[in-house]
């Protein structure tokens, strides 16, 4: 409850209101939806004589996952590691928190038992800003496929979705794909724009943003004309835009496919396996896996392999997601580069380093007379 305090010699008015501390704050951002703890009774063990060395040292190394980090198992061996791993995985505490842990401490062995974990958060209980942060990897041992419902994101947030390093693949979800809201959720909605794409851009070309983003998902993104298209084009690794109900890339293929930019825009995609349903659309994991298959093994061949955490922030309906018009964007091999300058700032900034340097007035070296000449002058 909030009160109001009146401050008599000066006048001013002040409201003074309890701040109830989140549950990030209380438990840590990574064990608001899972917890740290090692479940009790799980062991299949006989009751009879004591635990083995090994199993008690299993035992207290695990049960408290919030003490673990990569440091940590610097010097432990993967056959060791590799038995945690299966303990975890006995008594379900495989939390994304060791996955993500695993495949930073032990990137070519753990890629070989796990290459994939899901998390799906329907009812968020933490700000975009958390979320975000347990999603990054700054040393790219393990990639992310990031779904978000933008319904829980403000513009700054968006905007911060460019420091994800290791972000593979991207699927931004407007309001009208939610199914239900929860009551203590604070709604931002803030919608995807050319503004917030050209600030992408220049965070990519000044600080290698989205190097490793493939794939780009968007729904019902009305304020999205084409002229991102051409902002997109500063991320090097993008493949694949698919537009759901996005208006302005719809009118693109009104008179069938076209070439834009350096970009094939069609209504077609790339055909599915026999074994799978034609009006299922694919997931975001999915399309990133298709996007791999034009790359040559002998260049990156750990690309593959890399461990891929699809995360997902908020509910999705999936009725509402098979009934779109749907537009196809695949960037086009071997095309040049049309990228316009970020800002008008760059345009002037280089377009004044080529202009030549007008010279300042310069004085002109005369010749000064002899002493003795002078001195004959009065004599």
């Amino acid at each position: 409850m909030s009160i109001r305090r009146l401050d008599r010699k000066s006048g001013q008015v002040s409201t003074e209101a309890p701040i109830m501390s989140t549950l990030a704050s209380l438990k840590g951002p990574s064990w608001v939806h899972e917890s740290p703890f090692l479940t009790e009774g799980w062991e299949n063990r006989s009751k009879a004589g004591s635990p083995s060395l090994k199993h008690s040292a299993m035992r207290k190394t695990l049960s408290d996952q919030r003490n673990l980090t990569p440091q940590l198992f610097a010097n432990v061996p993967w056959r060791i590691a590799s038995y945690l791993w299966d303990c975890l995985g006995k008594s379900r505490k495989q939390t994304v928190y060791m996955w993500k842990l695993f495949a930073t401490a032990y990137p070519i062995d753990f890629r070989g038992i796990n290459q994939y974990r899901s998390m799906k958060i329907e009812g968020p209980k933490m700000s975009m800003r958390d979320y975000l942060g347990l999603v990054k990897s700054d040393s790219l041992s393990w990639g992310v496929a990031l779904t978000l419902a933008n319904l829980f994101a403000r513009v700054p947030e968006l905007v911060d979705i460019a420091s994800i390093k290791n972000l593979v693949a991207l699927e931004i979800i407007t309001l009208s794909q939610i199914a239900t809201i929860p009551e203590e959720t604070d709604a931002a909605g803030a919608t995807l724009s050319d503004r917030i794409v050209r600030t992408w851009s220049e965070l990519a070309q000044t600080s290698a943003a989205f190097s490793h983003l493939r794939v780009l998902r968007l729904y019902n993104q009305e304020d999205l004309s084409k002229v991102a298209l051409r902002y997109m084009d500063a991320f090097p690794s993008l493949r694949l835009i698919i537009a759901h109900d996005c208006p302005h890339f719809t009118s693109l293929v009104k008179h069938g496919p076209i070439e834009l930019d350096g970009w094939e825009v069609s209504t077609i995609s790339q055909p599915k396996k026999s074994n799978e349903d034609p009006s299922e659309p694919d997931t975001l994991y999915e399309c990133y896996k298709t996007s791999l298959m034009d790359i040559e093994t002998q260049d990156q061949p750990t690309l593959r392999d890399t461990p891929i955490l699809d995360f997902q922030v908020g509910q999705i309906n999936p009725t509402r997601r098979k009934k779109q018009s749907t537009v196809y964007l695949e960037r086009k091999k071997n095309a040049d580069s049309t990228q316009e300058p970020a800002t008008k700032k760059q345009k002037l900034a280089s377009t004044a380093a080529k202009k030549p340097k007008t010279k300042g007035p310069v004085m002109k070296d005369r010749k000064a007379k002899d002493l003795r000449c002078l001195l004959q002058d009065f004599l």
